[in-house]
């Protein structure tokens, strides 16, 4: 009897056992399917987020979205940097430099071989040597529009450079040749009042002046196309970056001019000021019509009108002549360079980048939309 009792007893503390570790596995189990079903909530939860930024903005074309998306990917990080500044950027300044020198080299090929050949570049044809001089530049135009007509058919520079006269756009190179002209008449003012620098009137005929501007629109212009018309665009569209963009074109300026006749570093900032400024202005306004009249207005300015060293170069044709004898550096004029070779022409060219970018995120300069940040 006693064993049956303890036999009895046993079973029943067994089948207790049992029921309490079956139990705990029910409980287990059920918090396990919780913890799964609130994992998977979550990642439902962010699957939907994604897709719901993915979808395309009121608006906007779902293939835009997917080609940002797709632009946002190529884009390096921090990492890549280095490796994209020595493929990305060195690519872009050669064929940069191959416009450059290609272009120029045909230009003055086209233009001076038939003009001497009819014996019109001596020194009694002031005109036409200092036209020529600067309707080299045509060939950088030639050449880079057939690279844009042969391998990019479809490239929207073709709008933006050749492309349709607005009244927009002539109101924009009217203000781009006000301005930036202006600023350069402002430096000149300052040399002058200085005494730097005596001035005397030469003369003044129309026909000069349309085929003068119209050179040296040429010669600015050429720059301009290079610059800010294909390598900005160009390493902003790889990169991704405005500011990246807007250096990285501004230092490629700057190197087209270290050769030039009476260079020092303070002139080279300046010129490095010049392409920070057209390069804001292609930022904040996508007008490639202002910055090829604002270069065209600072170069008419000093050369043609006032006879004074554009970039160190001095030409034989201008309304009015410098007294060179009587020239003297200082704080407003530079001997060699010109105004642009001064401490107060970066002061000037500071003062009127800081008013862009201003003007730019007051929005009172009208933004492309969906632009990127200028810095970010």
């Amino acid at each position: 009897m006693a064993e049956n009792e303890i036999v009895t007893d046993t079973a029943e503390k067994e089948t207790a056992f049992e029921r309490e570790t079956s139990f705990a596995a029910d409980v287990q189990t059920e918090n396990v399917s919780e913890a799964d079903e609130a994992i998977k909530s979550e990642a439902d939860k962010a699957e939907e987020e994604m897709a719901e930024e993915k979808k395309p903005s009121d608006g906007e074309a779902p293939d835009a979205q997917m080609e940002d998306d797709k632009k946002d990917d190529d884009i390096p990080g921090s990492k890549g940097f280095l490796k994209y500044l020595l493929h990305g950027v060195a690519s872009t300044y050669l064929f940069a430099y191959l416009f450059m020198m290609f272009g120029s080299l045909f230009g003055s090929l086209m233009v001076q071989l038939p003009l001497h050949a009819m014996g019109l570049l001596t020194d009694d044809h002031p005109v036409i040597i200092t036209a020529v001089t600067y309707l080299s530049f045509t060939g950088i135009w030639i050449v880079i529009l057939l690279y844009i007509l042969i391998f990019k058919k479809e490239s929207p520079y073709l709008v933006k450079i050749i492309g349709r006269v607005t009244k927009t756009s002539t109101i924009m190179f009217i203000l781009g040749c006000i301005i930036f002209g202006g600023l350069n008449f402002i430096c000149i003012l300052a040399a002058k009042g200085n005494g730097d620098i005596f001035m005397y009137f030469s003369s003044f005929d129309v026909l000069p002046f349309i085929l003068l501007f119209i050179s040296v629109m040429f010669q600015s212009g050429a720059e301009e196309l290079v610059c800010r018309g294909f390598l900005y665009r160009r390493v902003f569209n790889c990169y991704g970056k405005p500011a990246v963009a807007i250096i990285a074109n501004s230092m490629f300026f700057t190197l087209l001019h270290v050769g030039n006749p009476g260079v020092t570093l303070l002139s080279l900032l300046n010129v490095l000021l010049c392409g920070v400024f057209f390069s804001l202005i292609i930022y904040y306004t996508d007008s490639m019509a202002f910055a090829i009249a604002g270069h065209t207005g600072w170069n008419f300015c000093q050369s043609i009108i006032c006879g004074l060293p554009n970039s160190g170069q001095v030409f034989p044709y201008s309304f009015f002549k410098l007294d060179a004898s009587t020239a003297r550096d200082s704080f407003f004029y530079n001997v060699g360079f010109g105004v642009e070779g001064t401490a107060f022409a970066v002061i000037v060219l500071a003062v009127s980048c800081i008013a862009v970018i201003v003007l730019g995120q007051m929005k009172i300069l009208k933004r492309p939309e969906n632009i990127k940040p200028l810095i970010g």
